[in-house]
């Protein structure tokens, strides 16, 4: 008696070569004063201050009762102590994502980039603001011409917001006088 297996094997149809490899040999694109890169930024920024504080202070006088023509006067002594300690810690944190197109407005001797731009965001009679200027690499842009802020140097991120909203964030007169004179 005669028995066949018959195996298949299914392999897919892939190359170690595919267009997205070809990238890393493509040579990247001169550029130049007006030319337009995409920064991604997120950042998060965390801070905590503390401050401890602990004093004391003790003195003490000590007289003797006076002699001669000063003998109405009697010995005498006195002490003073005094402490106090404080505590006080601040916590302040912030988180920003967003993408913004900027600018190449300089290219230095060394070939790292001066960029800057500004892209403003009206959302319900609230108008958003982010700035953005700092020095960036040729090299860690990549090939579709995006960069992350956090190979910014000299990274210059600025984000405000102006309208309802915001104006409720500010002090008020008052407030803001209280707070000068205490």
């Amino acid at each position: 008696m005669l028995f066949t297996i018959n195996t298949a094997i299914f392999a897919e149809n892939n190359s170690l070569w595919s267009d997205d490899s070809a990238d890393i040999y493509k040579d990247r694109k001169e550029l130049n004063v007006g030319d337009i890169i995409t920064v991604l930024i997120k950042e998060d920024a965390n801070a905590i201050q503390s401050a401890n504080t602990s004093t004391s202070q003790d003195s003490s006088v000590e007289a003797d009762a006076g002699i001669g023509f000063l003998k109405f006067l009697k010995a005498f002594g006195f002490g003073y102590s005094d402490s106090g300690s404080a505590d006080g810690q601040t916590t302040r944190s912030g988180t920003l994502e967003a993408d913004i197109t900027t600018q190449i407005v300089k290219i230095n001797d060394n070939e790292n980039l001066e960029i800057e731009g500004t892209k403003n965001i009206n959302i319900n009679g609230e108008k958003q603001t982010i700035k953005l200027t700092g020095t960036i690499r040729p090299e860690d842009i990549s090939l579709g011409n995006t960069i992350s802020s956090r190979n910014i140097a000299k990274a210059d991120i600025e984000y405000q917001g102006d309208g309802p909203v915001g104006d409720k964030q500010k002090p008020g007169l008052l407030e803001r006088l209280f707070n000068w004179i205490f």
